[in-house]
C-alpha cells in the first residue's frame, strides 16, 4: 500500500479500485483504515495486481450505516 506513487519504481497501472467498509449496526465495531487497506489489497489481487498506490480514504456516517470508510486507489 502506498498513499502516493512508488518513486523510482516502474509499474504498470491496472486500473482504479474502490471498496467500502461499513459498520452496519451500533453494536458492531467502527471500521478501521487497516480493514479498508486489506479490502483494497484483496480486490487488487483479484485483478492480478501486486500493489495499490495513490490510496485515499473517506470516513463518515451514512443513511444506512453507523459508520463507513470508503477507500480508493490504483491497482498496479
Amino acid at each position: 500500500m502506498a498513499e502516493d506513487n512508488l518513486p523510482g519504481r516502474k509499474c504498470t497501472e491496472i486500473g482504479p479500485i474502490e471498496v467500502s467498509v461499513k459498520k452496519l449496526t451500533i453494536f458492531h465495531q467502527d471500521p478501521t483504515k487497516e480493514q479498508a487497506n486489506l479490502a483494497l489489497i484483496e480486490k487488487a489481487r483479484a485483478l492480478g495486481a501486486d500493489a495499490v498506490i495513490r490510496v485515499t480514504c473517506e470516513i463518515g456516517i451514512g443513511f444506512t450505516t453507523w459508520g463507513y470508510i470508503d477507500a480508493k486507489g490504483t491497482a498496479v
